[in-house]
């Protein structure tokens, strides 16, 4: 091992997903606000991906350290934790007869 490595281990220096784990460190310290949201929100989540950047809009199924389910109108979207690019709670959507031009 290199002397970095050593003496990360040796001071006791975890890997993030231990950290979050233990609940020894806040989550929003560590960067990882989808830890502080609740399955059930609404969420939009922006993401990349090889053919580009994509966001996932709908309800909060499950969150991890390594990623978050979003129940999308086309289905539920896993969006790995080092795709993600930003992200927020967002209000409820609005109902479709407040949306409806009035005739």
């Amino acid at each position: 091992m290199n002397s970095q490595a050593n003496q990360a281990k040796s001071s006791g220096t975890t890997h993030g997903s231990r950290i979050a784990r233990e609940h020894s460190v806040s989550s929003h310290t560590l960067g990882l606000p989808w830890l502080q949201w609740t399955p059930g929100e609404r969420v939009v989540l922006r993401y990349r991906l090889p053919d580009g950047l994509h966001d996932a809009l709908g309800i909060l199924m499950e969150t991890t350290i390594d990623y978050v389910v979003i129940q999308t109108r086309r289905g539920p979207v896993r969006v790995e934790a080092a795709t993600m690019v930003t992200g927020k709670k967002v209000p409820s959507a609005p109902r479709t007869e407040e949306i409806r031009p009035q005739r």
